[in-house]
């Protein structure tokens, strides 16, 4: 009685622990995960060794694969900027979740755009769009604009 026990919980636990599906990056790295949801921009899923709840954004990732159904699912396409009339293509990410998977891998800072007879609104789509130019000439696909107190803004450029 005890060895059937032992041999039933054993396959329940090693159940529990497989991995469900198969998360591949633009990058081209494929990781073995337990995949829970899609909301609109995140993943959310946990390692096969642990029950930790993790994200990554929608736009790190390729493809999911179910394993055991061999069905594959497109996340997103990926993102390609050549050149800086590419700029229209740079996404700004607007959250903190929407980075995560990808590279931070520059940094842009300068002064918002001012402008007499344009609003604050319009001022900061200028500066966007001036940090989408920077962006594109460098060939980063994402970017996130934090406007500082001072009068200047930050731009993080992320790559896959």
């Amino acid at each position: 009685m005890k060895t059937t026990l032992l041999t039933l919980s054993l396959v329940f636990s090693l159940s529990v622990f497989a991995q469900t599906h198969q998360l591949v990056k633009h990058d081209g790295s494929e990781h073995p995960v337990n995949f829970i949801k899609h909301e609109t921009d995140l993943i959310h899923y946990s390692h096969p060794e642990s029950f930790e709840h993790q994200k990554m954004s929608s736009h790190a990732v390729a493809t999911l694969k179910n394993i055991k159904t061999s069905e594959i699912k497109i996340i997103s396409d990926k993102v390609e900027v050549l050149t800086k009339s590419d700029y229209d293509k740079v996404k700004v990410l607007n959250q903190p979740d929407e980075s995560i998977g990808l590279k931070q891998v520059a940094v842009f800072k300068g002064q918002l755009n001012k402008t007499k007879g344009i609003s604050s609104s319009e001022q900061f789509d200028k500066t966007i769009r001036h940090a989408k130019y920077k962006a594109a000439d460098k060939g980063y696909p994402f970017i996130a604009v934090n406007k500082k107190l001072n009068g200047t803004y930050e731009a993080i450029a992320y790559n896959y």
